[in-house]
């Protein structure tokens, strides 16, 4: 494929990423051609075929009902399949930013970390700059305009305030952390309305920054080595620290099949709106079902007409991060997947998932430690 081709396909590639990103506007006439290894991966089982998952209910996350009282100080009462953030008091609401922002820290760390390790820290520096500075910096404005509603100047002083540190750091060869949307005291005394907004901002920040890092790599080195990135950040860094940061802001609780079910319903990667939407239900007291009836990654290689690039990118990120948590959750945690990408269409889910405890008879049990 010419080099002026191959340029234009990964700028489709990037423009499609954003979060938010309208999927029609960017909807081509015939698949996208994008080297990609198609091949050499690992697909996990499936057990039922493409087709038979539909989407079984609204994301309640999001759905903001403050009159009904609620003042959660954390979420260590029962699992609540119609969580609602509005459920949370606002003092559980900033730590729920606090969280987030902590989350934020970990992932572009890692991100920092491994490509570092990879390609040494003077690119990284090179990569982390570009990713700001052509990806990020962009979108900033709209998202403070969206979500912190601040005021012009304040807004401009923000942007500044970001630009500076970014400046900072690549002459430091540091890792640009600022974050506008970490937890304030100031955010207590807002209304319940206002203070989800600041949460559901924080998700986009997030996701922002892991897209402005991977969307660098991509321009790089391709879609193969941004796929290799994903796996090993999720399984072998970040997984472990945001296990423990969700345990110590929202006390979740662990070991068993609810308290996972609300470590990702509270999971600041995949809060509700633009990118995700999901459903959690648990049917029997040990037996978990999680839906994506939206998916970012999905949606987007649809769009390109590329439902093989999504089932590859299902493959080599959701499992590290799902099943890998359900171990550290207990290591005798179940998870079948019942639909992942590609699907036969988007009347039906991106992906579902089961979560079960094995029993001792199963091959799979693991023995718990005698004493």
């Amino acid at each position: 494929m010419p080099e002026t081709q191959n340029d234009e396909a990964v700028q489709k590639v990037l423009d499609v990423r954003k979060v938010g990103a309208d999927y029609q506007e960017h909807r081509v006439a015939s698949p996208l051609d994008i080297p990609v290894d198609l091949h050499n991966f690992k697909k996990f089982p499936v057990v039922d075929p493409p087709g038979t998952h539909k989407p079984s209910g609204p994301d309640t996350r999001w759905d903001i009902r403050p009159d009904d009282g609620m003042e959660l100080p954390d979420y260590s009462g029962p699992f609540k399949a119609d969580l609602r953030f509005s459920d949370f008091s606002n003092e559980a609401l900033v730590n729920m930013l606090a969280m987030s922002d902590e989350y934020y820290r970990v992932c572009v760390e890692a991100w920092a970390d491994e490509v570092a390790k990879r390609y040494g820290h003077d690119l990284m520096v090179e990569i982390q700059s570009e990713a700001w500075q052509n990806i990020m910096l962009p979108q900033l404005r709209r998202m403070l305009d969206e979500w912190l509603q601040l005021p012009h100047a304040e807004a401009e002083a923000v942007v500044a305030e970001v630009v500076r540190e970014v400046a900072a750091r690549t002459e430091d060869g540091g890792v640009v952390t600022i974050n506008p949307f970490r937890a304030n005291p100031k955010y207590l005394d807002c209304s319940k309305e206002r203070l989800v907004e600041v949460v559901l901002g924080s998700h986009e920040y997030l996701l922002t920054a892991i897209e402005a890092w991977a969307g660098d790599v991509v321009m790089r080195y391709g879609l193969d080595a941004m796929f290799d990135f994903q796996w090993a950040l999720w399984s072998e860094k970040v997984l472990p620290a945001v296990r423990d940061l969700k345990a110590r802001w929202m006390n979740v609780g662990d070991g068993t099949v609810a308290a996972f079910m609300k470590d990702i319903q509270i999971d600041a990667s995949s809060f509700p709106g633009k990118a995700f939407e999901m459903t959690f239900d648990m049917p029997e007291p040990d037996v978990g079902i999680m839906s994506f009836n939206k998916c970012i990654q999905v949606e987007q290689w649809e769009a390109l007409g590329r439902p093989d690039i999504a089932e590859k990118s299902a493959h080599v990120t959701c499992p590290a991060s799902i099943i890998e948590t359900a171990k550290m959750y207990n290591p005798n945690m179940k998870v079948e997947i019942l639909a992942i990408p590609p699907r036969v269409s988007n009347e039906y889910v991106c992906c579902r998932w089961r979560l079960s405890m094995r029993t001792p008879d199963d091959p799979e049990y693991v023995q718990p430690e005698s004493g």
